[in-house]
């Protein structure tokens, strides 16, 4: 089944999301090519283990209809049938334009697909991850958005070797005339191996400078429940769960959570979880490797003055 996939670069690279989907795509053993998406000056997007074409957006411009018309283009010159997105928010905008185009309809949320016979199912998962249903796709062009950290990522050597497309403003290009970038430091919730969250057992907003503390001992990423994100504690870049973040950290540590299904979509996954909280009921101790019950605020204290 020949095999498109619109990655994303992000900071002058291309994202995890875009390489988790070519390891996927390697061990299929499909036909594939890349294209990325981005307004950036990139280096080292190429590889010489496939073929990547960097469409090159006008930074002082919002057009994506004009990138969309372009792949739009790629795909029915080369005849893809399966198309593989990341979930980001320009993709998610491409694959909408794509879409209406194409007369079909894509399916998101997926956490991985099979293929055989070449036949297409695809696995999403529902009930907080409990339980999977499978859904045939038999569309003729079928488009895929593919929740992030659904697959694991293979070492891919990456170089210069790729092709730019300069993407052109058309009528419906917008003028951008402000971009605001979030302040970021420290390692990052996508990417790093340590992750600490906080959840509503920190009890107020200034306790969090313990979990700060020992995410500097530990050089872990913070992220947070969808309670303290909505109480105004932590930006909603910092969410981990269904309507946020999905991480896959070697070490997951659960501070004052209590596991709700929503909050365990985005973390189950990760190698290692340790929770802390008071209450020994809590459904966050189901699914952890090691489980310390006690008061989130005296627990933490005690980590960090032994590290």
């Amino acid at each position: 089944m020949k095999t498109l996939i619109i990655g994303e670069v992000t900071n002058k690279e291309l994202n995890s999301g875009t390489l988790e989907i070519i390891s996927k795509v390697r061990e299929l053993n499909l036909e594939y090519e890349v294209i990325t998406v981005g307004s950036s000056d990139v280096s080292k997007i190429g590889s010489d283990e496939f073929t990547n074409t960097y469409f090159k957006m006008n930074p002082n411009k919002l057009n994506l209809s004009s990138c969309a018309n372009e792949i739009n283009n790629l795909i029915v010159k080369s005849k893809y049938e399966l198309i593989l997105s990341n979930s980001t928010y320009i993709c998610r905008d491409l694959i909408a334009f794509l879409s209406v185009d194409f007369k079909t309809s894509p399916v998101s949320n997926v956490t991985n697909f099979e293929i055989s016979d070449n036949n297409l199912t695809v696995i999403n998962n529902i009930n907080g991850g409990e339980s999977e249903y499978r859904t045939t796709v038999n569309s003729e062009y079928k488009f895929l958005l593919i929740r992030p950290k659904s697959f694991e990522l293979e070492d891919i050597l990456l170089n210069e070797n790729f092709q730019t497309k300069e993407i052109e403003d058309d009528e419906t290009s917008l003028d951008v005339f402000d971009v605001i970038v979030e302040e970021k430091s420290g390692p990052q919730l996508e990417d790093s191996k340590i992750v600490i969250s906080a959840g509503r057992g920190m009890v107020e907003s200034s306790n969090l400078s313990l979990i700060e503390d020992l995410a500097k001992k530990l050089n872990a990423a913070i992220g947070g429940t969808r309670a303290i994100v909505d109480a105004g504690w932590m930006p909603y870049s910092q969410q981990v769960g269904q309507t946020g973040k999905t991480v896959k950290p070697d070490v997951y540590i659960a501070c004052g959570i209590s596991g709700a299904t929503q909050h365990q979509v985005g973390m189950k996954d990760s190698k290692y979880i340790i929770a802390i909280n008071k209450d020994e009921e809590a459904p966050i101790f189901q699914i952890s490797d090691l489980g310390i019950v006690g008061d989130t605020l005296s627990v933490i204290p005690k980590l960090i003055d032994n590290l």
